[in-house]
C-alpha cells in the first residue's frame, strides 16, 4: 500500500473494476475527489510485489459517527483472482488497528456483492444493518 500523491493518482484513475463489478464501487477518480473533503479519509494504492499499482482502497473516520470505516476497495480486473484483494484487506486491518486502538472497525458494501460479502466475512466482519439503498456495514469481530 502507498499513499495517492501526484505521481501515482492518474495510473490509479486508469484501474478498472470488471464489468459485472461496476455498480459495486464508484469510479477510483470519484473516491480520490471525494476524499479531499475529508480530513481523516486516506486513499492508498495497492501494489503487487513486483511494484505494479493493481487496486485502489479508501479508508478513514466516518465525518458523522467517528467510527473507522473502510469505505472502498477495488482490485483492477485484470488482477482479480490473485489474492491482492485479501492480502490488502489484511493490511487495511492493521492499519485501522493502529489509528482505532480499541474502536471497532466497519466496513460497507452492497448487498448485492456476494464476492465481497464472503471475503469480508471470511476475514471476521459480521453484518450490523443494511440501508434502505442496500449498503451493508459490517462490523470486524
Amino acid at each position: 500500500m502507498r499513499p495517492i500523491t501526484a505521481a501515482n493518482w492518474q495510473e490509479c484513475i486508469n484501474l478498472r473494476v470488471a464489468a459485472n463489478q461496476v455498480g459495486f464501487v464508484p469510479s477510483n477518480l470519484y473516491s480520490i475527489a471525494e476524499a479531499q473533503f475529508y480530513p481523516d479519509a486516506c486513499s492508498q494504492a495497492i501494489y503487487n510485489g513486483a511494484g505494479q499499482m493493481v487496486g485502489y482502497a479508501l479508508f478513514g473516520r466516518d465525518d458523522e459517527t467517528q467510527q473507522w470505516k473502510i469505505f472502498r476497495i477495488m482490485v483492477d480486473a485484470a488482477h482479480q483472482g490473485r489474492g491482492y484483494g485479501r492480502a490488502a484487506m489484511h493490511q487495511l486491518i492493521e492499519m485501522l488497528r493502529l489509528r482505532a486502538a480499541a474502536q471497532p472497525i466497519l466496513i460497507c458494501y452492497k448487498a448485492d456483492n456476494a464476492v465481497a460479502k464472503s471475503l469480508y466475512a471470511s476475514l471476521g466482519f459480521v453484518e450490523q444493518s443494511i440501508d434502505s439503498n442496500g449498503k451493508v456495514t459490517a462490523q470486524l469481530a
